[in-house]
């Protein structure tokens, strides 16, 4: 699929480094012809003896059980990712992703949207964790105008630190200057129990308008943001607008983990960190802090969506066939309902990374069936593997060194080999 602030399909795999080359990006991995996925008629045969997997687990990995006290934050912000509504889907032409876009796992990490200031306010009423996403229409050049939109949802122990949260953001925003000027608050008419304020200031694509919105909502804090050329200003109030109306039913079908206070004193039964068993089957991160808490997870459609190069053809594509639970860790695997998902998956992603510019590379030695692509950016030479195998996809991708992605969708392929294709 293609990662966010992106490169091509997929997700986005070593946070600092490669932007995109995860594996959660749609699209991760093709060619125009695709070909013919393991376990077809018509795959080509598999010279199992020459695969070269380097020092890659080529076995599933045992199953993973229920969350820890040491990864329950990371576990519940992954799957908080599915309950935060995506750029795209309040204005479709917001496909571009951006940065910040990633699991929050402390008040801190407000520093990063907000600024510090706010990250302080959210720390000190002991903000749990949060999901933020963030995108912006696609412009040929980044000094064109553009708009954008930064979607939060931040989870607390109990109303109150909500509210009281967004209530010194607020003052903070309206009474102190961060460098880029004292916001100004404004109402949303369709919003009354929102926090809304508003900024001009220029830049290089000319002035544009900000909006700052914080709406609690029972335990958590919904906070957007968006931005606008400033004779646009209407958009980021009906921006606004829209964002919360969508963003306050979905996060009320949030299965929150309930905290020790609201289980009556005990602590409830966490959560299964790999749902549905499929992040068995992916090659895990070596670097636990590799993407900062967004790995090692199992996403839906649209946690998958957040992070792609092509944020509405992943979240299509996974829910029309049915790939509930998708693998993110070091390579990313995809399970559809059917084989033929498993195909269309494939041949939708390959088909979005040849209009992307990426161009046909040799598969690895012993793996005619994967499908790699390749492309020159100012990040490097980007490359892509894909290989079927039953319902399942998996996809690697790497920068400037295509041996290690032939090792690592070689490996993948001894693993999907062992995948039960009934569960």
């Amino acid at each position: 699929m293609r990662g966010t602030n992106v490169m091509a399909t997929t997700w986005m795999p070593r946070a600092a480094a490669v932007l995109c080359a995860g594996v959660l990006l749609a699209g991760c991995g093709g060619t125009d012809e695709p070909k013919a996925g393991s376990g077809g008629d018509s795959a080509p045969t598999v010279e199992a003896a020459a695969l070269d997997t380097g020092s890659y687990p080529t076995s599933p990995a045992p199953e993973f059980g229920r969350a820890t006290t040491d990864n329950i934050i990371e576990v519940e912000g992954q799957r908080l990712a599915e309950f935060t509504v995506a750029p795209f889907e309040i204005d479709p032409e917001l496909t571009s992703g951006k940065m910040p876009t990633m699991v929050m796992r402390s008040g801190k990490n407000l520093g990063v949207v907000i600024g510090n200031a706010a990250g302080d306010i959210a720390h000190k009423h002991s903000m749990l964790y949060g999901y933020v996403t963030t995108a912006a229409t696609n412009t040929p050049n980044v000094t064109d105008p553009s708009r954008s939109v930064v979607n939060a949802v931040l989870r607390f122990g109990n109303p109150e630190d909500a509210a009281a949260t967004a209530r010194e953001i607020q003052t903070q925003l309206t009474t102190v200057d961060d460098g880029a000027g004292i916001a100004t608050a404004q109402t949303i008419d369709v919003l009354p129990n929102t926090l809304v304020t508003t900024r001009e200031t220029a830049s290089g694509a000319g002035p544009t308008v900000s909006v700052n919105a914080l709406t609690p909502h029972g335990d958590y804090l919904l906070y957007t943001w968006a931005q606008a050329p400033t004779g646009q200003k209407d958009w980021t109030a009906k921006t606004i607008a829209k964002a919360v109306s969508l963003q306050s039913p979905l996060i009320d079908k949030f299965p929150a983990q309930p905290t020790k206070e609201q289980n009556g004193g005990t602590s409830a039964e966490f959560p299964v960190v790999d749902q549905d068993k499929i992040l068995i089957y992916a090659i895990p991160e070596q670097d636990a802090q590799a993407k900062l808490g967004d790995d090692m997870a199992a996403y839906g459609p649209r946690g998958m969506a957040h992070r792609s190069t092509n944020p509405p053809l992943t979240y299509r594509v996974l829910t029309e066939t049915g790939s509930e639970h998708n693998a993110v860790a070091k390579t990313t695997v995809y399970r559809a309902q059917d084989d033929a998902g498993a195909r269309t998956i494939a041949d939708e992603f390959a088909n979005d990374l040849a209009a992307q510019g990426f161009t046909a590379a040799p598969s690895p030695q012993g793996l005619p069936d994967a499908t790699c692509v390749t492309k020159d950016t100012v990040r490097g030479t980007e490359i892509y593997c894909m290989v079927v195998n039953g319902r399942y996809v998996g996809e690697a991708s790497g920068l400037d060194d295509k041996k290690d992605v032939d090792q690592q969708i070689s490996a993948q392929y001894l693993i999907l080999e062992q995948a039960d294709q009934n569960v």
